[in-house]
């Protein structure tokens, strides 16, 4: 067991002993009602935005954006989705099994992020062809989203976003989920924690309803008035308006997110604290991310840059005898990986390649200790 952890939990004895008290409670429900509900209401708040649909988990939520692309918008022309060629597998996946294609953009080392000026450009040949861009914030860094929102203008194309490690972050005062239809993720691993969990976030009441059918089945029932979709030939208890999933989650993740959710400033403030400690401790080395904190970045983890593979591995093993958990930069280059090897030369994303081949990191959390951090800027910085 690692002194040093990806993570760890957020919750005391007293929220286990509030968590076995709303079990036991013959009247609470275990499955999807009230306590999903309230959930829902506190995110759509906190995020500002209309409307927050809770999720099995976050590769779930990207599974129901997927289908709602599919059946609203894929024709033989407008087949494409731009990736960034570093990202999750379930930011990618749910999408070409709907059958889209990928097109794939390199990462910008300011944040992280999808190039914005090869996404322009790319745009300018491709953007009759393409059904989405899906952005991912990747491991707590904010993208422009103001340059976003121009290129979406200019090009007459759809944003959508995975900020699944992003749960906090801001661009300039506004949680990045706000701008444009978002995933979440409440996984124990994430900023906020239910155990299991994700969310959809959307201002757009025909994608709201969409997602709360996907989620159940594809009943209409799923939705607050559902006159307009009924089938007057079958029950209206079971009328099934098209081919969704069961991606419910239940009241006793979401009591346990509920719990978890008014930490969020202590959260937040701790995290930023620790993180500048490490950058202020790694101020004189070449293993200091050159990101800036530029709008409102509230870190999921402690990101090591290396000058070179050698060194990376050097330091890898220090973290391993040391007891610290580390973990590649997600993917590293997506196009590396065996199920994306067919969509591109990995050698074409030069800054993924930074990615994989000289980056990796060390876990942030609320009980990373200070001299822990300590220890470890300083062999980096001797390294």
């Amino acid at each position: 067991m690692s002194t040093w952890k990806l993570n760890d939990s957020n919750f005391s004895f007293i929220d286990r002993l509030k968590v076995a008290k709303f079990v036991i409670n013959p009247n609470n429900f275990w499955t999807m009602n009230k306590q999903v509900s309230l959930f829902e209401s506190k995110m759509a708040e906190y995020i500002d935005c209309k409307y927050a649909v809770f999720v099995s988990s976050g590769s779930t939520a990207n599974t129901i954006l997927a289908m709602y692309l599919k059946d609203k918008f894929y024709t033989k022309q407008k087949k494409k989705i731009i990736f960034p060629s570093t990202t999750w597998t379930t930011s990618i996946a749910p999408f070409l099994r709907e059958g889209f294609e990928p097109l794939f953009i390199d990462v910008s080392l300011k944040d992280f992020a999808i190039d914005l000026d090869l996404l322009d450009a790319t745009l300018e040949k491709e953007r009759d062809f393409v059904s989405c861009v899906f952005i991912t914030s990747l491991i707590g860094f904010v993208p422009d989203m103001h340059r976003l929102m121009q290129i979406s203008k200019k090009h007459g194309v759809r944003i959508m976003m995975d900020n699944c490690e992003n749960t906090f972050g801001e661009f300039y005062f506004k949680n990045v989920s706000s701008f444009f239809t978002s995933t979440t993720s409440t996984y124990f691993g994430h900023q906020l924690q239910s155990v299991e969990g994700g969310f959809l976030f959307t201002n757009n009441e025909e994608e709201y309803e969409y997602f709360l059918m996907a989620r159940n089945h594809g009943m209409t029932r799923s939705v607050k008035n559902p006159e307009k979709y009924i089938n007057k030939d079958v029950d209206s208890r079971f009328d099934f308006y098209f081919l969704g999933n069961n991606f419910r989650n239940t009241d006793i993740n979401a009591f346990i997110g509920l719990l978890d959710f008014k930490r969020i400033k202590t959260l937040t403030q701790k995290r930023i604290s620790l993180y500048n400690l490490y950058k202020q401790s790694l101020k004189n080395s070449s293993y200091l991310p050159t990101i800036t904190n530029r709008y409102g970045h509230v870190p999921f983890c402690f990101p090591i840059f290396c000058e070179n593979p050698e060194k990376r591995s050097q330091a890898i093993d220090f973290c391993n005898k040391n007891e610290i958990e580390s973990r590649p930069i997600i993917s590293g280059n997506m196009l590396k990986q065996t199920c994306y090897k067919q969509y591109g030369d990995y050698k074409n994303f030069k800054n993924s390649e930074y990615l994989h081949n000289n980056v990796f990191y060390v876990g942030l959390h609320s009980k990373v200790k200070k001299q822990n951090i300590t220890k470890l800027t300083t062999y980096l910085n001797n390294l």
